[in-house]
């Protein structure tokens, strides 16, 4: 029961603190070389516990040196997530913020372009194959951009700064789609290259953000991260979905096109 319990956690502790002191020492031999063994440095940084002197003791050289050496990497040990309660988890996937906003936004944009705009432009507006056939184009180009910008996550990962500029620049795409599909100021088949960067900057938050948070989460937390983080894009589209339904109706109501599913609000 609970003495036998106690007795393994001395006996883990016993053997932890044997395992500092053997790296302190070897850390000590080591100092004044030019080069340090890199397992050596590797195994003493994994330790979940700084070796500490006894009462009355005075902290020694080599514990000095392995806290020297060991702040090079890793000194404290990130807690698992098996090990963390409901609250720590809360906050981390709260500390994932700054790699969920740029998700949810771009998703929520490039959707509203794609469910609720798109389907509201055709070459002429007033044919309903016209528009089923632009929108048909439409998505093609926009998976190609998606292929193309997905494809950069193996060669390089962005800044946290650019990850934020890209869904400013995809709401700037809405913008421009919006207008054009009311005003006609251009109105051709030459919209598929504003259809291709649309996909060009929605693949390309989804690949870096997942790559910035690989790249900043510590190793013990990156799964957890990812899979958390993933929400942030399902819920733009599930608020995109909804909004393109009104976004559509006041393009159509705009057009003079019946078959809108809901009134425009405008």
């Amino acid at each position: 029961g609970l003495y036998e319990m106690d007795i393994r956690l001395e006996e883990a502790a016993s053997r932890n603190r044997l395992d500092g002191e053997r790296c302190a020492s070897s850390l000590a031999e080591a100092d004044g070389k030019e080069e340090l063994n890199d397992r050596t440095i590797e195994e003493c940084s994994s330790l979940e516990m700084v070796i500490q002197p006894q009462d009355g003791e005075e902290e020694n050289g080599s514990s000095t040196l392995l806290s020297q050496y060991s702040s090079a990497s890793t000194t404290t040990a990130t807690k698992s997530v098996h090990h963390m309660t409901a609250w720590e988890r809360f906050q981390t996937v709260f500390s994932l913020w700054p790699y969920m906003i740029p998700l949810f936004f771009v998703y929520m944009t490039e959707y509203m372009m794609q469910a609720g705009v798109w389907p509201a432009i055709g070459f002429p507006v007033t044919s309903t194959s016209a528009r089923s056939q632009f929108y048909h184009y439409a998505n093609w180009t926009y998976q190609l951009g998606v292929f193309v910008s997905r494809s950069s996550g193996n060669l390089f990962t962005v800044s946290l700064t650019m990850l934020w500029v890209m869904p400013m620049l995809q709401l700037v795409n809405l913008c421009i789609f919006w207008s054009i599909s009311i005003n006609h100021f251009w109105y051709d088949y030459s919209l598929l290259i504003m259809c291709f960067v649309v996909g060009l900057l929605g693949g390309g938050v989804y690949v870096q953000g997942y790559n910035r948070i690989n790249a900043d989460m510590p190793k013990e937390l990156r799964e957890f991260a990812l899979s958390s983080a993933s929400v942030a894009d399902s819920v733009g589209i599930l608020v995109a979905d909804i909004s393109s339904l009104f976004i559509q109706s006041c393009i159509y109501q705009s057009n003079g096109i019946n078959g809108a599913v809901v009134d425009c609000p405008l």
